[in-house]
């Protein structure tokens, strides 16, 4: 992960330009190590352009356990570029939660 900006009430973090199953370890570790911190996420993928499924379990799986512990992980933008696509080819727009909607695109589906 790249740069982290503090704000008061919460930690955004931007994310490396590149995260697939080769590099999904180091995302995976850097967001144990935020969790760790106890503090609120946001995930800054404005500089995210090569991205694969790994991607997806993480920021599944860590949303899962950020709300377990009361905190929110959330996208400091909605989802565009190469997430977004992704999400579309994978098969993840397909009927959307109303809590998938809001986490991955801000509450509004892009046309």
């Amino acid at each position: 992960m790249g740069e982290i900006r503090e704000d008061p009430m919460r930690q955004v973090v931007t994310v490396s330009n590149t995260v697939t199953v080769r590099s999904a370890h180091l995302f995976s570790e850097n967001l144990l190590d935020l969790f760790s911190a106890e503090q609120d996420v946001d995930l800054d993928l404005s500089e995210l352009v090569e991205v694969d499924l790994a991607f997806v379990e993480i920021v599944y799986s860590a949303r899962e356990q950020w709300a377990r512990a009361g905190r929110d992980l959330r996208l400091a933008q909605p989802a565009e570029g190469a997430v977004a696509a992704l999400l579309g080819r994978a098969g993840f727009l397909t009927n959307l939660t109303p809590r998938d909607l809001e986490f991955w695109f801000h509450g509004e589906l892009p046309q």
